[in-house]
């Protein structure tokens, strides 16, 4: 038995990036160019039915896109309890039909470099044997290896009670950035002064202030960035980021070819 492939939909929603694939065809299409931003997808896991009262999950973290200057990759089984291990014979691991030539993850965990997947689409595929003969189950993912770098935020707070976050475009040249806290606002300080920006590569850090509001104070604008800007750094004041919020940030960054890509604070 074998369970469903990854839908289809979670495989190519970069089309910018992505060729179609053919009809038919479930496996995505490799990466072309490293003209388009690209953001971490989120992650992915298929539940699949060992046996009668038995069900794992098979878990992506890269949502199907592997970036190939990461250190290690990782695909795992996970189990609702000790005791569902414990009901799992065996578990065998094969990438493109053939068994993995370095897997450092032990029975449970696909663990490799990430210069093991050459760039373009692969199949990760599982096979899952029940305790007690059984008969063993599969499951595939379906993913793409890039040599591109994903578009990042990262949020930290800071030792004066304010916020530095870091945003990344992976590359591709940035014209705008919207940052948005969760679905709540900005605090305004009375000073009027937000925090500082500084721009990448070669930029100074200037104010930014609560003009650089929008929304009703729900998102936080940088425009008119100059030519060749790919990484912008936000130093924001205590009290414009509510204590305990910072994971709910997200950014917004219009690239060059005026696309919209969302990119989420992970904690």
């Amino acid at each position: 038995m074998k369970a469903c492939r990854l839908p289809v939909a979670l495989l190519v929603a970069l089309v910018a990036l992505f060729a179609l694939p053919a009809a038919g065809s479930a496996a995505p299409a490799p990466n072309a160019a490293c003209a388009t931003i690209v953001a971490p997808r989120r992650a992915v896991e298929l539940p699949v039915q060992v046996a009668p009262g038995l069900t794992v999950r098979v878990r992506d973290p890269y949502g199907g896109l592997i970036a190939r200057n990461r250190l290690f990759v990782a695909f795992s089984i996970r189990y609702a309890s000790p005791a569902d291990r414990a009901r799992v014979a065996s578990v065998t691991w094969t990438l493109d039909g053939r068994a993995p030539r370095r897997d450092e993850g032990g029975r449970d965990q696909l663990l490799a470099p990430s210069t093991m997947y050459a760039a373009g689409p692969h199949v990760v595929r599982v096979r899952i044997a029940p305790a007690g003969g059984g008969v063993a189950v599969e499951a595939e993912l379906q993913v793409i290896a890039t040599d591109c770098q994903l578009a990042s935020l990262a949020a930290v707070p800071d030792a004066r009670g304010g916020l530095a976050v870091e945003i990344g475009s992976g590359g591709p040249p940035l014209r705008a950035i919207e940052l948005r806290a969760g679905s709540g606002r900005f605090g305004t300080p009375r000073s009027g002064r937000l925090g500082t920006v500084a721009l990448a590569p070669g930029g100074r850090e200037r104010p930014l202030r609560t003009a650089a509001l929008s929304r009703g104070g729900r998102a936080l604008r940088i425009a008119g960035l100059p030519p060749g800007t790919t990484a912008v750094r936000v130093r924001l004041a205590a009290g414009v980021v509510a204590p305990g919020h910072r994971c709910t940030l997200s950014a917004w960054l219009r690239g060059g070819d005026g696309a919209l890509v969302r990119v989420v604070q992970r904690c």
